[in-house]
């Protein structure tokens, strides 16, 4: 399997949505598939997140730990998770993109066009993924956006 990033950039735009914490925008969001639609349970995702905030790897991290628990995930496995992107992340500048693509339960992380990270656990994959997508999440406004329910 190839995972070049020009294979995800090729993908259509299912929906696009934008994160906002009071007046300021924490980032850009969009949801890219092969076809342009989104199925539950697709094997072929991209998530694009362009920040427009400096963000510290730490606050990122915290951010996800606090979904996971949101979303039921329990906390052994959290705490595996959060230690295995913490090797994969960086911190982030205003501007930056940070990509992740689904391939037949794998995942790969992307700063921009620069492969950081893979990983090879789908249910954590899946799991990240949900983080936006669940029907639980704690942004249904988002999901909705993003799935191309507007």
């Amino acid at each position: 399997m190839s995972w070049q990033s020009s294979t995800w950039q090729a993908w259509r735009m299912v929906g696009d949505a934008q994160l906002k914490w009071g007046p300021w925008v924490i980032y850009d969001s969009e949801l890219r598939t092969p076809t342009g639609y989104y199925q539950d349970n697709s094997d072929e995702l991209a998530l694009v997140i362009k920040y427009q905030r400096d963000i510290a790897r730490e606050d990122l991290l915290e951010a996800t730990g606090e979904q996971w628990e949101h979303l039921g995930v329990p906390a052994d496995k959290r705490r595996l998770w959060l230690a295995h992107l913490s090797q994969i992340w960086p911190d982030v500048k205003k501007g930056d993109r940070l990509i992740f693509v689904i391939k037949n339960g794998d995942g790969v992380f992307y700063q921009d066009n620069t492969k950081i990270g893979v990983m090879k656990d789908s249910e954590m994959s899946n799991a990240f993924l949900h983080i936006w997508l669940s029907p639980d999440t704690s942004y249904p406004h988002i999901r909705r956006q993003l799935i191309g329910k507007t």
